[in-house]
């Protein structure tokens, strides 16, 4: 007996035409995309506790790793030192991506919509995560992370190869991220006023609980309520004002989002000075000596003091490891220091060796 073709039927949701199959009982009314869309309704929302407890923890690890190669780099260690560093970073990003899509699937996201930006295949993607592998690789990177805080300094595989690290963070310097830095800026000067949280909320005008939650990190304020925190507890608006532009600037995973760097070099050298004395107060303003040791010794406490001071530029490699010392990110300040620095002057003509005779 030949089935009886499917029915043409308007879908009483979208208004959509669907085929309804021949089929016993009452007919649907709705067509599938929309009694999908039903029963996602229906569920209960996924807890995700773990998945971003993951996640946060994957992009930790990974910018931790990512420093511990910066700092290698800017140390100029052996080659080997240099590829392990490297093979960890890998291994980092490999977690972040499983815990990535782990959060993706729960949430509810397509496996094309998450292939596109990784610019292959959904098949390929859905057979290189399984929900296995997934488990398998996140389960691994808890393991690792347990093993890691139990044994703060981690051993690179060569043989007497120094640990590009610095001890003066606990075997490595974090860090911050832009918020974080500026929240940490506002604390440090918070603090020196020697007044509480509440008498120095009560002077800006702001609740204890607001002021609490700005130098915790969790609350970003307007511009104006930094300048009135800046004339209770003094110091550089000027710093302020490049920390708190940072910290406004949402990341941006494919442009860079930072602003140009000003043409004139007089102004390209204020703003670089600038962000540099922002990064030494997000730091609590650590002495110079122990600024110099977190750079291995490799510079006088002569420049670090004028450097920060604003009336000397170094070349880049001391920038960068003074930024990294400062938790802060080389790239970040590279742009300001292309557009500020001028190559020191030469000692004199230089004569030719046939001028001698």
């Amino acid at each position: 007996m030949t089935p009886a073709p499917p029915s043409r039927r308007i879908c009483v949701k979208c208004n959509q035409p669907f085929l309804q199959e021949t089929r016993r009982g009452r007919p649907h009314s709705a067509c599938p995309r929309c009694r999908v869309a039903a029963r996602k309704k229906d569920l209960p929302p996924p807890d995700l506790a773990l998945p971003e407890a993951d996640l946060n923890e994957a992009a930790e690890d990974l910018n931790r790793s990512a420093s511990d190669f910066l700092a290698a780099v800017q140390q100029h260690a052996p080659t080997p030192l240099l590829l392990y560093r490297i093979k960890d970073l890998q291994q980092m990003v490999e977690d972040a991506e499983a815990a990535a899509i782990r959060r993706g699937r729960l949430q509810g996201d397509p496996w094309k919509v998450l292939a596109q930006p990784m610019n292959v295949s959904q098949e390929r993607l859905r057979k290189r995560w399984t929900e296995d592998k997934l488990d398998r690789r996140l389960h691994r990177r808890r393991s690792n992370r347990e093993r890691s805080a139990a044994t703060p300094h981690r051993q690179a595989p060569s043989k007497g190869a120094a640990s590009p690290t610095t001890e003066a963070h606990g075997g490595c310097v974090p860090t911050m991220t832009p918020r974080f830095q500026f929240a940490s800026a506002v604390s440090c000067l918070q603090r020196q006023t020697g007044w509480t949280i509440k008498e120095t909320a009560s002077e800006a005008g702001v609740s204890a609980s607001y002021m609490s939650r700005i130098v915790n990190g969790t609350r970003l304020p307007s511009w104006g309520i930094v300048e009135r925190i800046h004339e209770v507890c003094g110091g550089d608006l000027t710093e302020l004002r490049d920390l708190w532009e940072a910290a406004q600037r949402p990341p941006a995973p494919d442009t860079d989002n930072r602003p140009p760097a000003p043409v004139q070099r007089q102004a390209a050298q204020n703003a670089f000075h600038a962000a540099l004395r922002g990064l030494y107060l997000s730091a609590d303003r650590p002495h110079l000596w122990a600024l110099r040791h977190a750079m291995h010794d490799t510079v006088t406490i002569s420049i670090l003091a004028r450097t920060l001071k604003g009336s000397y530029i170094p070349d880049w490699p001391v920038v960068a490891r003074l930024v990294f010392a400062l938790h802060g990110r080389p790239a970040d300040l590279r742009p300001l220091w292309q557009a500020a620095y001028q190559d020191p002057p030469q000692e004199g003509p230089r004569l030719a060796a046939g001028s001698f005779g």
